[in-house]
C-alpha cells in the first residue's frame, strides 16, 4: 500500500506495521517503474531530472530494486 505525500512515495507494509518513506529520488524510481522501463530508460528519466554523474544514477538504479527486496517493499516476478 502507497500514496504520495508532498511529492515523496510513503508505503506502508502491513504485515510488519512499518512506514517506509522514499525520498524524491526514490519516489521517481517508484513512479517510473509501472512503465517497466530498464536500467538505461530509469537513467535517462533520473539524468534529466537529478543533477547526478552517469556513473551514479546507473550503479544508484542498479542498487534499488535489490535495496526493495531487501526492505519487502517489492515482490521478484519471474519473466
Amino acid at each position: 500500500m502507497f500514496t504520495e505525500l508532498d511529492g515523496e512515495i510513503a508505503l506502508f507494509q502491513s504485515s510488519i506495521c512499518k512506514y517506509l518513506v522514499l525520498y524524491e529520488s526514490g519516489s521517481a524510481i517508484w513512479n517510473a517503474l509501472a512503465a517497466q522501463p530498464s536500467i538505461a530508460e530509469l537513467c535517462i528519466i533520473l539524468l534529466r531530472d537529478f543533477d547526478v554523474s552517469p556513473e551514479q544514477c546507473l550503479g544508484d538504479a542498479r542498487a534499488w530494486p535489490a535495496i526493495a527486496l531487501g526492505k519487502q517493499v517489492v515482490i521478484a516476478l519471474e519473466s
